[in-house]
This record gives C-alpha cells, structure tokens and sequence, in this order.
C-alpha cells in the first residue's frame, strides 16, 4: 500500500526541481513520491471506471424492463377490450408528440 505523500514536502521538492537546486537525494525522494501518486490514481481510475461500468449495466437493465412493460402495454391495448377513452389516453401516453 503506498503512503500518500504529504503535500508541503512534494511542493517543496517540485520548487526545488524547479529552480534547479534539487539535491540528488531530495530528486529520488520527488520520483518516489510521483510513483505513489501515479500507482493511487491508477487504483483511483480502475475504481471509477468499474463504478461507471455497474451503472451502465444497471441502467441497460433497468431500460430493457422499461421497453418490455411499454411492449406488455402496447400489446395489451392493441389486443382489446379497452375503452376507447382508455386506449387513446394510453396511446397518447406511449407516443407522446415530437418536440
């Protein structure tokens, strides 16, 4: 498991880099540091990517049902017997106007 790096240390050891003052010591100290960071934001993204991937597969599902209840309907009142008030307001409902 990493240890996060703090931040005043890793700003501190990117000013140096920056300036051009970086001891050799201090430029391992940053490399470790950036290896941390990058192995945490690969487990980060692995997390959010797998996170997004439930949720899409919950919402094709949950989408699939949807478009199977609309068919049951559909076929339901296209079957009969229903109202003629009924039947329109369904059908209205099924197939509502483009906008």
């Amino acid at each position: 498991m990493t240890t996060h790096p703090q931040p005043e240390r890793l700003h501190h050891l990117l000013d140096r880099a920056r300036r051009g003052v970086i001891l050799p010591a201090e430029g391992e100290q940053l490399a470790e540091m950036v290896g941390e960071l990058k192995v945490d934001l690969h487990r980060y993204e692995e997390v959010v990517v797998g996170d997004l991937n439930e949720a899409n597969i919950a919402l094709q599902r949950q989408a699939a049902r949807a478009e199977a209840a609309v068919a049951r309907v559909r076929q339901a009142v296209d079957a009969g017997p229903v109202g003629s008030c009924c039947a329109h307001l369904i059908h209205a409902a099924l197939n509502p106007p483009a906008t």
